[in-house]
C-alpha cells in the first residue's frame, strides 16, 4: 500500500510493519521480555528503570552486586542483538534488505552514537535531543538496508528527514502516547491482581513491545522517505 510521507503515513506505516511481521514482533517480545521478566523476579533488574514500557537501558549503581550487573549487561546485549535481527526482518518484508550478511557491530556503534547524541541533546534544554532523535530516526534503514557506514547512515537520515520533522515527531508522539495508555491499563490490571509474576511479565512485555514500535517506526520513516528508484534504474541499465 502506497503511503504519503506525512503524519498519517508515518503512523500507518509503522503499524503495518508490526502487524505484517507479527510473528517476529511477538518472538522479540517473548525473548527480550521474558529475559527481563526473569531478572525482575530474581531481583537482578530494578523495576524503576522503565516507565510505561520504555526502557532506559543498562545501568548499575553501587548497591548492586556483580551478578546483577552482569545480568543487566546481558539483557542490554540481548536487546541490541534482537533489535538488529528484527530490523532485518522488517526491512526484508518491504523489499529493502539488499544483503543478509551481518552488520551487528556497525549497528552497535551507531546505537551508542545515537544514544550519546540524544542524551547530550537532552541535557541541552531537551529540544536538541528530540531534534536528533527525529532526524536520525531512519538511520537504521540506511545502515542495514543500504549497508551504509555509521556516520554516513546518520547523515543520510538527517538529509532524508529534512522538511519532515514535525510530522515524524507528532506521529511518533501519538504512537507512544497511545501505547502508554494501553500499557498503563494492562499494568493497572496486573497491579490489581497483585501477583509479582504477572506484574513482572506485564511490565517486561510492555517494555519489549515499546521497543518493537520504536524500531518499526524508524523503518517506516526510512521506507517512506528513501527514494531508491535511481538505484533500481542503475541495476537494470
Amino acid at each position: 500500500m502506497d503511503r504519503n510521507a506525512d503524519f498519517g503515513g508515518f503512523l500507518g506505516q509503522a503499524i503495518d510493519l508490526v502487524t505484517t511481521n507479527s510473528r517476529a514482533s511477538l518472538l522479540f517480545i517473548a525473548v527480550v521480555g521474558g529475559f527481563n521478566a526473569f531478572g525482575l523476579m530474581m531481583g537482578l533488574i530494578d523495576g524503576n528503570d522503565s516507565i510505561a514500557g520504555i526502557g532506559f537501558g543498562f545501568s548499575i549503581d553501587a548497591s548492586e552486586g556483580i551478578t546483577a550487573a552482569l545480568y543487566q549487561l546481558a539483557t542490554a546485549a540481548l536487546s541490541i542483538v534482537a533489535s538488529y535481527f528484527l530490523l532485518m526482518v522488517l526491512l526484508a518484508s518491504c523489499g529493502r534488505l539488499k544483503d543478509r550478511s551481518t552488520r551487528i557491530w556497525a549497528y552497535i556503534g551507531m546505537s551508542i552514537l545515537t544514544v550519546l547524541g540524544a542524551v547530550l541533546g537532552m541535557l541541552l534544554l531537551i529540544v536538541p535531543g528530540i531534534i536528533l532523535l527525529v532526524r536520525w530516526s531512519a538511520a537504521s534503514g540506511f545502515l542495514i538496508g543500504e549497508r551504509a557506514g555509521v556516520t554516513e547512515s546518520l547523515g543520510q537520515s538527517w538529509e532524508a528527514t529534512r522538511g519532515y520533522s514535525w510530522p515524524i515527531f507528532f506521529a511518533f508522539l501519538v504512537l507512544i502516547v497511545g501505547f502508554i495508555v494501553v500499557a498503563g491499563v494492562i499494568g493497572g490490571v496486573a497491579g490489581f491482581i497483585g501477583s509479582d509474576l504477572i506484574i513482572a511479565i506485564a511490565s517486561s512485555a510492555a517494555e519489549a513491545a515499546g521497543s518493537v514500535l520504536s524500531l518499526a517506526f524508524g523503518i517506516g520513516v526510512y521506507t517512506l522517505l528513501h527514494d531508491d528508484s535511481q538505484q533500481v534504474s542503475e541495476v537494470f541499465s
